[in-house]
C-alpha cells in the first residue's frame, strides 16, 4: 500500500506455464513486464493485475508488444489494470450508488418524521440499531472469507485493524 493506505497496482508478466515472470537481475531486479520481453530473460506470454496487498487477477491477457497502453488496458473496461480496480473497489469499499442514494432516503425520511411522529422515528432508529450488529458481522465475516486483511476491514469500519478485530474476530471461523 502507498502512504494513504491505498493499494498499489501493477501488471505482471505471466509465463508460458502461467508463473509469474521473476525480477530480471541484470536488469537491476526489474519487475516491470515488458522486461521480460526474451532478450536476457524468459518471454513473457501475458500479463495479469497485481496489487500490493499480495492479490493477484486469475485472467491472464494478451501481450501487444510494441503498444504499451493496450497491453496493460489502462484505458479499457478490461485488461490488468480493469481487473485491479475490481480488486480495489472491491477492498477499499466504494459504496454502490444506489446505497448511498437509499441511505440519504432513509435519513431524509426519519428526518422527517422526528418532526411529524417523533415515536415512529424512534422506532425506525430502533430497528436501525437491531439489525446493524448483524449487519456488521455479516460484511465482516463475508470480507474476511474474501481474505481481506484486518487491516481494510478496520478501514471499512472506520476504525483501526486492532478494533476491529476485537470486535469481530469472536465471530469469524478462520
Amino acid at each position: 500500500m502507498d502512504e494513504t493506505g491505498r493499494h498499489e497496482g501493477t501488471v505482471l508478466a505471466v509465463l508460458a506455464d502461467g508463473g509469474e515472470a521473476p525480477p530480471v537481475a541484470v536488469l537491476g531486479g526489474s519487475t516491470a513486464w515488458w522486461d521480460s520481453d526474451g532478450t536476457v530473460s524468459e518471454r513473457a506470454a501475458g500479463v495479469k493485475g497485481a496489487c500490493s496487498c499480495g492479490w493477484r487477477a486469475s485472467q491472464t491477457h494478451p501481450v501487444v508488444w510494441a503498444d504499451v497502453p493496450a497491453t496493460e488496458g489502462e484505458d479499457a473496461r478490461t485488461g490488468p489494470f480493469a481487473d485491479w480496480e475490481y480488486h480495489v473497489t472491491t477492498v477499499e469499499g466504494v459504496v454502490p450508488r444506489d446505497v448511498e442514494q437509499m441511505l440519504d432516503a432513509l435519513h431524509a425520511r426519519i428526518t422527517e418524521l422526528s418532526r411529524t411522529q417523533p415515536v415512529t422515528a424512534l422506532r425506525a432508529v430502533a430497528r436501525l440499531q437491531d439489525a446493524a450488529p448483524a449487519l456488521a458481522v455479516d460484511a465482516v465475516r463475508a470480507a474476511r472469507e474474501a481474505m481481506v486483511t484486518w487491516e481494510a476491514v478496520g478501514a471499512g469500519l472506520g476504525c483501526s485493524r486492532q478494533s476491529a478485530h476485537e470486535r469481530f474476530a469472536r465471530h469469524m471461523t478462520d
